[in-house]
């Protein structure tokens, strides 16, 4: 008769041992970020081509809309763009007439993804 009751009380005190604790401590959770990792080099395939098919190719696309003139459907376009159109200036700018989206088309873009491009530039406008 003992060894149920030793059992009953070895597994109730293996149960009341597995209890949280109030000193512990939660691990905290990390957004993930956007950016690439600083150091890392950015390439407009792996940071920048996402951007562009989800914010420009709407009216950059083929056919241009909205009164667009460039095409960014390809690596060569947007570099172009960057390079002799002002691309980024359009992108980065706080002027009304002149940011890239258009506010009727949901304005300018957040600064964090600015950044992203303007890492990518800074890189060396590098495809892959």
């Amino acid at each position: 008769m003992k060894t149920p009751i030793l059992l009953l009380s070895l597994c109730a005190l293996t149960l009341l041992s597995c209890g949280g604790s109030d000193d512990s401590t939660e691990i905290p959770v990390i957004p993930i970020d956007p950016d690439p990792i600083p150091g890392q080099i950015s390439t407009y395939t792996d940071h920048v081509k996402t951007i562009i098919d989800t914010n420009c190719i709407e009216c950059h696309g083929d056919p241009l809309d909205q009164g667009a003139i460039m095409m960014l459907l390809t690596y060569d376009q947007v570099v172009d763009a960057v390079n002799n159109r002002g691309l980024f200036n359009r992108i980065g700018t706080m002027g009304i007439n002149t940011v890239m989206p258009p506010p009727e088309e949901g304005g300018r873009l957040p600064q964090t993804t600015i950044d992203i491009i303007e890492d990518w530039i800074a890189d060396g406008l590098l495809e892959q």
